[in-house]
């Protein structure tokens, strides 16, 4: 079997009816990149692998990480905070590196604490039976229960910047594979990120407005490109112009205009998003039916009961809070559109007593919203702009990875009230 090899020695090709017109992108650095993604499994032993030395500490633990075509030992001694040695020479020998303290990366689940380690590590890979060498930006997470025994997975950042020109201007653009050990052998195994609102960045959030699958068909300066080509070296990026719809995603952001659709709601009723303007409207994406978050008790499904119950309070709080404006206030209404992500919903499950509460279940409606987790909230003025949101940010570079999404809109306390009222108020 042919071995995979760093994206950067890509070869990616596309055959489709083109029209004139080529977009060249160039990159030029190799810069590190944080996202969400389910790291590799580390399988660890109190026993270090073959050609390895031990560490003269019972509470050590061993493992080794593939990367590319290196194996990296790694040891980490179950202490608070762990300690973290990494083979980094490829030696066998684990005391002629630095060792790295974990850092708490709360919060506690199941009597178990999460510790986060970073650390730059030169790998090879072979391409041709040649070596090439790369630096990766390594994170290892591990799960340290009570009990004895611990838990290790590991993901690689990696990506590529540099500039596209796009009738004469040159705009920001990103080119990094989506798998979380840093390789791509397949088109469809690399992101493509652009500054299309030309401030600068591009926003790393996950099938956002700016970051795109390298198969997809993009809208740049009212034309459309498709990529038809990245250099073995991965120093170029070349787009074709194509007669083809763009699939562009609308700007989720504060300030811009919430995109509005048009659907059926579980009752089967024609649903309009316009229709509802003049309003403030908040939208929920989320895979919970307000019935059984209005009646709580809804089941831990993911096996992460925190999250699950921080998500029941804030929907419950926010239908709670409505149900007290809606119900007993002279001020303007406040329309609910519940946008359903989950497998399969009907009118059962809705709350028809509640005439502000539209309950949606279309599919392009929730993508329209939909977010990294497939939940968020969005709160949007009557004159139809987003003037809050909750961010699943993904921060770039050193930034850390959050484990659960950040609710910056408050759903129950004081601090709720506050913010409901300045909503709706438009004060």
């Amino acid at each position: 079997m042919a071995r995979r090899v760093a994206i950067f020695l890509v070869v990616l090709s596309i055959s489709s009816a083109m029209l004139a017109g080529t977009l060249s992108g160039y990159l030029t650095e190799r810069m590190g990149w944080t996202y969400i993604a389910s790291g590799s499994d580390v399988e660890m032993s109190i026993y270090p692998p073959e050609g390895v030395s031990a560490l003269a500490d019972e509470r050590v633990f061993y493992g080794q990480i593939r990367i590319g075509d290196s194996t990296v030992n790694i040891a980490i001694m179950n202490v608070e905070p762990p300690i973290l040695w990494i083979d980094s020479d490829y030696d066998g020998c684990f005391l002629n590196n630095i060792p790295i303290s974990g850092q708490y990366r709360g919060p506690v689940i199941n009597e178990s604490r999460t510790y986060k380690f970073s650390q730059q590590l030169r790998v090879e890979y072979l391409s041709n039976g040649k070596s090439s060498y790369m630096t990766q930006d390594l994170e290892i997470r591990a799960i340290l229960p009570k009990k004895e025994g611990i838990e290790v997975d590991y993901l690689l950042m990696s990506r590529r910047e540099g500039v596209l020109e796009v009738d004469g201007e040159l705009i920001g653009i990103a080119l990094f594979p989506t798998a979380p050990d840093g390789l791509a052998d397949k088109i469809d195994e690399v992101f493509i990120g652009i500054d299309l609102d030309r401030d600068g960045t591009i926003d790393m959030v996950h099938k956002n407005h700016e970051l795109f699958e390298a198969t997809s068909v993009i809208r740049i300066n009212d034309k459309n490109y498709r990529v038809s080509e990245i250099s073995r070296d991965g120093r170029k990026v070349t787009f074709e112009q194509v007669d083809e719809d763009a699939q562009n995603r609308p700007l989720l952001k504060k300030g811009s205009v919430a995109p509005l659709f048009e659907a059926r709601d579980v009752h089967g009723k024609s649903f309009s998003m316009s229709d509802y303007l003049g309003n403030p409207i908040i939208v929920v994406v989320t895979s919970k039916t307000p019935l059984e978050v209005f009646n709580g008790g809804f089941p831990c499904a993911t096996g992460d009961c925190e999250d699950t119950s921080r998500e029941e309070k804030r929907l419950r709080s926010l239908l709670n809070e409505l149900v007290t404006w809606n119900e007993y206030s002279t001020k303007p209404k406040v329309e609910l559109i519940w946008l359903y992500s989950g497998d399969e919903i009907t009118s059962a499950d809705s709350l028809d007593e509640y005439s502000w509460l539209h309950l949606i279940a279309d599919k392009a409606a929730v993508e329209l919203y939909s977010t990294p987790l497939s939940n968020g909230m969005f709160l949007i003025s009557k004159e139809g702009r987003i003037e809050y949101l909750d961010d699943y940010v993904l921060q770039a570079g050193d930034g850390s990875i959050p484990i659960y999404p950040v609710f910056r809109i408050p759903t129950f306390g004081l601090t709720s009230y506050i913010w409901f009222r300045e909503f709706v108020l438009d004060k």
